[in-house]
C-alpha cells in the first residue's frame, strides 16, 4: 500500500503523519507526491508507525515507475 493510500484510508493528514515519525511535513509531502526518495531509516519509521502496512518496497515500486517515465 502506498503512503498516500494509507493516509486516505486512515483519514490522516500529511502533517499528522509527519509528527508521528518525527519528520518535517514538507518531506513527507514530497514522498507522497513522488518528488523525493525516502531514506532507508525513514522507510523503517513508516513501516513501524503503519504496523507494516506501508513497506519500504512500496516506495521502490513508485520509484521504479517514475524511473521508467524519464
Amino acid at each position: 500500500m502506498t503512503l498516500d493510500e494509507y493516509l486516505k484510508l486512515n483519514e490522516m493528514s500529511i502533517r499528522e503523519f509527519a509528527r508521528l515519525i518525527d519528520r518535517p511535513h514538507k518531506t513527507v509531502s514530497r514522498w507522497v507526491r513522488g518528488e523525493n526518495d525516502i531514506s532507508l531509516r525513514d522507510a523503517y519509521r513508516v513501516l513501524v508507525v503503519t504496523d507494516g502496512v506501508v513497506c519500504p518496497t512500496d516506495f521502490m515500486k513508485e520509484y521504479e515507475e517514475r524511473s521508467m517515465l524519464h
